[in-house]
């Protein structure tokens, strides 16, 4: 984007502020950086960086919106309208996707968070609670996931392509409790959510199964992983969480945590009493914390699924 263009789109931005009207704030953040950057290397961290960057620049330029500012493992930016806010977010995710699948090796994960509001510009920066809010609620969200405050998809109501699903309030550090909606953005079939909404799984229209994973699992579980063998006595917890790591996203232990995609003919779910058991390949692991009608609705659909898709491999 060249320079007047993004002067033009910064002096709009302003523009509505100083008339009152709300802007969108968008923050993003790469999962698993820290953990990446002490295993790989400061070198492999900044190159990461910059293919993160350069994936979000290009959308975010392309819904005419501006980058405040990078941090590294994250961008803020801001639309002067709240649905460019949310296309751009669409579009990021969609893009990282697609260059995950071209080089499964390199993963980026990324979570969003989206709010409104008049904050104060300044010739560098954004200053406000809804920039504060936006900062938090991409701490929440999973990898591959967008989320929105509700003020935020009440000015920008849904449009083709996409939909907002309640998430019920969650508690903001610094800003207390406020109620969060998911952007669901690809074309879904069915989701598995975990009861402390800590991981979803997402059977979509193409017949993939996605496996997203909150904010702090990604590194805990590759840390988990690795130093397993010199813990005395791991937590169900942490031997759940390395896992499913290791299991359903399909990696190595060294790579970085992204939420990973399996093609449903690879999978298979099934429920013995209070748990769901996961197998991909010869692998196999056990969810908890689920509920279990909503598990067997899950797997119906999954079966199903696999039927008309590959119905030369099913066997069930």
């Amino acid at each position: 984007m060249s320079w007047s263009t993004t002067l033009k789109n910064r002096q709009q931005i302003r523009a509505y502020v100083e008339a009152g009207e709300e802007i969108a704030v968008m923050f993003s953040d790469i999962r698993g950086f820290t953990s990446y950057t002490a295993r790989e290397g400061d070198r492999a961290a900044y190159e990461l960086s910059r293919t993160h960057d350069f994936l979000l620049r290009e959308q975010i330029e392309e819904q005419n919106g501006i980058v405040v500012k990078t941090m590294g493992d994250g961008i803020m930016a801001a639309f002067a309208e709240l649905r460019s806010g949310v296309n751009a977010a669409i579009g990021i995710q969609k893009a990282i996707r697609k260059r995950n699948a071209e080089h499964p090796s390199e993963p980026i994960d990324v979570g969003i968070g989206l709010a409104s509001g008049t904050p104060i510009v300044t010739e560098a920066d954004l200053i406000g609670n809804s920039v504060n809010t936006s900062q938090r609620v991409s701490s929440l969200a999973k990898g591959g996931q967008v989320l929105a405050t509700e003020q935020f998809t009440k000015e920008a109501l849904p449009a083709f392509g996409y939909r907002y699903i309640p998430l019920g309030k969650r508690e903001l550090k610094g800003l207390g409790a406020v109620r969060l909606y998911e952007v669901a953005w690809m074309a879904e079939v069915a989701r598995l959510t975990d009861r402390n909404d800590r991981f979803t799984l997402v059977l979509t229209e193409g017949g993939m199964l996605v496996a997203e994973l909150a904010k702090g699992l990604h590194s805990h579980a590759e840390n988990t992983a690795t130093t397993r063998d010199r813990l005395p006595s791991p937590s169900i917890l942490q031997r759940g969480i390395a896992r499913f790591t290791q299991a359903i996203l399909d990696k190595s232990i060294a790579a970085v945590g992204i939420a990973r995609e399996q093609p449903i003919d690879r999978v298979d779910l099934s429920i013995d009493g209070d748990r769901v058991i996961v197998r991909v390949g010869k692998k196999e692991i056990y969810l908890r914390n689920v509920d279990i009608n909503q598990a067997a609705s899950f797997r119906a659909k999954l079966v199903q699924m696999r039927r008309e898709l590959y119905p030369e491999n099913t066997k069930n």
